[in-house]
């Protein structure tokens, strides 16, 4: 299913890139000083040497991301984004206790610069790099004594992005936001309570992610 998902993704994506068409008589978003907001929706699956491509797999995620014009062909923007992936079936702690896990959940706050072809279009095209932080938290399948999640807190790292995607206008300063991204998720994964990785295990996971979203400029 999540490879349907992203395949469908990627394929508007490519659509909305390749059959871009100047929108006429229209000059929006170019202006320094004009911000755009976007509300997405994601689906990704991660993969790499960390415990994160060896434990889990894939899952939805959700975000809003600003985006503030500097210059006709480039934004600076900051995001907000909250990815989960499931765990591998049968999956347990190192510890004694052996407990079931269920997730793994990052929240991330990323700076991010996007590079656009040509911002007068019915479909402006992007390319994105980015830089923040996330803040990993491993869901356990049993719960505490107040009937609340048992989560393992591994330590916040560095997080790397980068992309291609599409805004697709339906009016003047809204329509729809298409984008394809890979995260590099630094760290190994394992919280100091559950001692030492097992000697295989590296300290780089990368996340691959189809988003659809909605995008409003607040056009001077």
């Amino acid at each position: 299913l999540m490879r349907h998902v992203l395949c469908w993704i990627a394929a508007a994506t490519t659509v909305a890139v390749l059959s871009a068409a100047p929108a006429e008589g229209v000059t929006r978003l170019e202006r320094s000083g004009t911000v755009g907001l976007s509300l997405f929706g994601a689906y990704g699956t991660v993969t790499g040497e960390s415990r994160y491509g060896f434990d889990f797999s894939e899952g939805p995620g959700y975000g809003i991301t600003l985006r503030y014009t500097v210059h006709p062909h480039v934004s600076l923007g900051l995001s907000f984004q909250n990815q989960s992936y499931d765990a591998i079936p049968g999956l347990t702690t190192l510890d004694a206790d052996s407990i079931g896990i269920d997730e793994l959940v990052a929240t991330q706050v990323m700076a991010d610069v996007y590079f656009y072809r040509d911002r007068n279009m019915d479909a402006s095209q992007y390319a994105m790099v980015g830089i923040g932080f996330y803040r990993p938290e491993i869901h356990l399948v049993e719960t505490d004594d107040f009937g609340g999640d048992q989560i393992i807190f591994p330590s916040e790292n560095l997080v790397l992005s980068a992309g291609v995607g599409a805004e697709v206008f339906i009016r003047e300063n809204w329509g729809l936001d298409l984008s394809g991204k890979v995260f590099g998720y630094f760290g190994s994964g394992r919280a100091d309570q559950e001692g030492e990785p097992p000697t295989d295990e590296g300290s780089i996971s990368f996340g691959f992610q189809g988003q659809v979203g909605f995008i409003y400029y607040l056009l001077r």
